[in-house]
C-alpha cells in the first residue's frame, strides 16, 4: 500500500502511478470515498438483508414514483433509487478526477481523517465476466437489470460489471458518471479484483489543496448536482462554509 503523500504535487504523482500501474489503459474510472477505510462496497451489501429484500425495494419504488416520473426502463429507476438514498447494487464511478475528489471532500465534511480516490480499469474488469468492452444499460437487448440480476438470464455475473452511464439525467451527465453493478460475491470489488483497482489516499494534509483546486476549477455541490438539492448545498457551503 502507498504512504499517503502530504502535498497535492504527491497526491497527483500518487494518481499517475496507479494509472502506470494499471498498465495505462485508455479508459480509467475514479471514484472518491470519504474515508480512507471503506471499501468498494455499494449500499444493497451493506445491509444485512439487503440483498434478500431486492426485489422488495425496487418494486415498491417504482410503484410509489411511477406516478410521480413518468415510465421509465428499469435501469433508470435504479439510478433514480441510487440517487435518492435507496440502497441498490450500484457504485458510482467517473470518469473526471476532479469530480471523484468532490465527492470525496463534499461527503466527508471534515478534513481532520484521510479519505481515498480509487482508480479502476472498467474494461479489464468486465473481462472476467467474459463481457468485452463496457456495458450500455439500458440499450442492450440482453442485459436487463432484472433478468440478469434477479433472474440468471442470460446469465448471472459473479464479479461486478461496469456499465456506461447513458441513463439519460442531468446529475450523470454533469457528473460524467458511470456504475460497478455487484453480481453474486458480496464481496468489496477492491477483494474480488486487486489488480484492476488501485487505491490513492487523499491526505488530511491535502485537503486544504484539494479544496482550493475544487474551486478553481468551479467543482461545487450545484455544478455536480444541477438539481434544487445541490443548489441549496452549494448555497449553505457558499456563505457558511461548513
Amino acid at each position: 500500500m502507498r504512504e499517503a503523500a502530504t502535498t497535492w504535487e504527491g497526491f497527483l504523482d500518487q494518481v499517475r502511478e496507479a494509472r502506470r500501474d494499471l498498465g495505462n489503459p485508455d479508459l480509467v474510472w475514479f471514484r472518491g470515498q470519504a474515508k480512507e477505510s471503506y471499501n468498494l462496497l455499494p449500499s444493497l451489501m451493506r445491509h444485512k438483508e439487503g440483498q434478500a429484500k431486492e426485489q422488495i425495494l425496487f418494486n415498491e419504488y417504482e410503484r410509489s414514483a411511477s406516478y410521480l416520473q413518468g415510465k421509465k426502463s428499469d435501469w433508470e429507476m435504479l439510478n433514480d433509487m441510487q440517487h435518492y438514498g435507496i440502497p441498490t447494487r450500484l457504485l458510482d464511478w467517473t470518469e473526471v478526477l476532479g469530480i471523484a475528489i468532490a465527492f470525496a471532500l463534499f461527503d466527508s465534511g471534515d478534513d481532520s481523517y484521510d479519505s481515498a480516490i480509487y482508480v479502476l480499469d472498467p474494461v479489464a474488469l468486465n473481462k472476467l465476466s467474459g463481457v468485452s468492452g463496457v456495458k450500455r444499460a439500458p440499450n442492450e437487448a440482453d442485459f436487463g437489470y432484472k433478468s440478469v440480476y434477479w433472474y440468471g438470464k442470460p446469465f448471472h455475473p459473479n464479479f461486478p460489471i461496469a456499465i456506461d452511464s447513458s441513463l439519460h439525467n442531468e446529475r450523470m451527465r454533469a457528473q460524467n458518471g458511470s456504475f460497478t453493478v455487484q453480481g453474486l460475491d458480496d464481496r468489496p470489488l477492491d477483494l474480488q479484483a486487486p489488480s484492476l483497482v488501485q487505491k490513492v489516499t487523499l491526505s488530511s494534509d491535502v485537503k486544504p489543496a484539494a479544496r482550493e483546486f475544487l474551486e478553481h476549477a468551479n467543482l461545487h455541490p450545484f455544478s455536480i448536482y444541477p438539481d434544487v438539492v445541490g443548489m441549496a448545498r452549494h448555497i449553505v457551503r457558499k456563505h457558511l462554509n461548513p
